[in-house]
């Protein structure tokens, strides 16, 4: 069969394009977008990253004690973050009779992040589903710049999802009771703390998938809520335990 040179022109530019649309799919399948952290909607509401983050006049101070969180020699900050977390929250953390697992009893800001949300602590007409910040709901509600979501149809959407009488989904219920979660808040242990961990290639930042922040283990160590590929939210497969011996010399 003999073709054309613009037969072949056109040929060639089909192949690009289905092998750019190939491309496109594989960057975006394992992005925020379409994920349960994305908070957008259709019809019009298309912000994603302003639920939780902000360029401008983010909470510098999360876990409320009057210093501006970057300038912790330890604990780590949240980045640019969105909204304004209640203080009136006391959580029981994960404790131990192991070198170093003695949690802060505030977590920190890094990790308050996730809590503000996934705590469920305090919330009274909702039943403790999921909130934090009493009736008001401030914590989930109180943004420091306000998105462009408006309407009833993008709450239900994005976390008011109803089935039956249960608002949220059950794992979105983890504290302030973290005794019984893996703890976090705690800087990682030496070989001569415990031998039973392995040494990250970094003090300070970890593994290039399981991540350490300012030698501590927070929550986004193990999850990346920007990442939904390994439910829910892991930075890496579950598979023969691989996120776990990561860290645990099991």
């Amino acid at each position: 069969m003999v073709i054309s040179f613009k037969q072949f022109g056109c040929y060639l530019k089909t192949i690009l394009f289905l092998g750019l649309a190939v491309q496109t799919m594989v960057a975006t399948a394992d992005s925020i977008v379409g994920s349960k952290h994305d908070l957008s909607t259709a019809g019009g509401v298309d912000e994603i990253c302003v639920f939780c983050h902000t360029p401008h006049n983010s909470n510098a101070d999360l876990d409320n004690d009057g210093n501006v969180d970057s300038d912790h020699a330890t604990r780590p900050p949240a980045p640019l973050w969105n909204r304004r977390i209640t203080d009136e929250t006391a959580y029981t953390v994960y404790t131990s009779d192991t070198l170093n697992t003695n949690c802060d009893a505030t977590p920190s800001p890094l990790s308050l992040v996730c809590l503000s949300c996934h705590d469920s602590a305090n919330s009274v007409s909702m039943g403790g589903l999921g909130h934090v910040g009493a009736v008001s709901y401030a914590d989930t509600h109180n943004a420091v710049n306000e998105s462009n979501r408006r309407s009833l149809a993008s709450c239900t959407k994005a976390c008011h999802q109803y089935n039956g009488n249960t608002r949220f989904a059950a794992n979105w219920q983890i504290g302030p009771d973290l005794t019984n979660d893996h703890p976090v808040s705690m800087s990682y242990p030496t070989p001569e703390e415990d031998p039973d961990f392995f040494t990250p290639p970094n003090a300070q930042k970890g593994w290039s998938d399981v991540k350490l922040f300012k030698g501590r283990v927070e929550c986004p160590s193990c999850h990346n809520p920007h990442d939904p590929a390994n439910v829910p939210f892991l930075r890496k497969s579950m598979e023969s335990s691989g996120l776990c011996t990561t860290c645990h010399n099991k």
